[in-house]
């Protein structure tokens, strides 16, 4: 297994390609997103206690809303983790691998992550469908809610696969970087 390399100067910057520069946006909303939904997964255990511990209200589905919040954030940054490889990865093979052998490698990584979760995001719209009508038992969130961020968060992963797919076909660098991530001193001058 390996980590993702601590030098930023050797993962380009997001919007290094056309494909980067067209899913920019996307990936920026699901960024913000992600970040709202983990605050709100934090504050409602927060928020439940101190209920408890001050007066005497309970929020009753606080533990439920924060097993929504959980789902969503991971399916919502999903395919933001896709794009930067943070997630874990196996690159000792491809690492060792030169030209043609390595290009295909990892083309075949790409398609068959593409596929994959292309797959799992069809099989999350036909439980949607087949779900319509049913929710959690206390709040009474509708399951297509739950079901919608999956979706989601699935097929722009398999579009985010996509992208790298085509990256590994031009023999360019599959990951990007993140500006708001860079630590201070790898942030370029202004």
């Amino acid at each position: 297994m390996s980590l993702p390399p601590t030098d930023f100067s050797l993962v380009p910057p997001e919007d290094a390609t056309l494909a980067d520069r067209v899913i920019r946006p996307v990936r920026r909303v699901l960024r913000a997103v992600g970040l709202l939904l983990l605050a709100v997964m934090v504050a409602l255990p927060v928020l439940q206690v101190a209920l408890r511990e001050f007066t005497s209200f309970t929020f009753v589905g606080a533990g439920e809303l924060t097993r929504f919040m959980l789902i969503c954030v991971v399916f919502v940054t999903l395919p933001y983790v896709v794009a930067s490889g943070v997630s874990i990865r196996m690159d000792e093979l491809t690492s060792e691998l030169r030209g043609v052998w390595r290009r295909g490698l990892r083309m075949l990584i790409a398609a068959s992550a593409s596929t994959a979760f292309g797959i799992a995001a069809w099989s999350v719209a036909l439980a949607t469908l087949r779900n319509l009508n049913n929710s959690t038992p206390t709040l009474g969130i509708p399951y297509w809610i739950f079901f919608s961020a999956a979706f989601l968060g699935l097929l722009l992963a398999a579009v985010e696969c996509l992208i790298q797919l085509v990256k590994a076909w031009r023999d360019v660098p599959l990951y990007v970087s993140f500006a708001e991530e860079l630590p201070p001193e790898d942030l370029p001058e202004i």
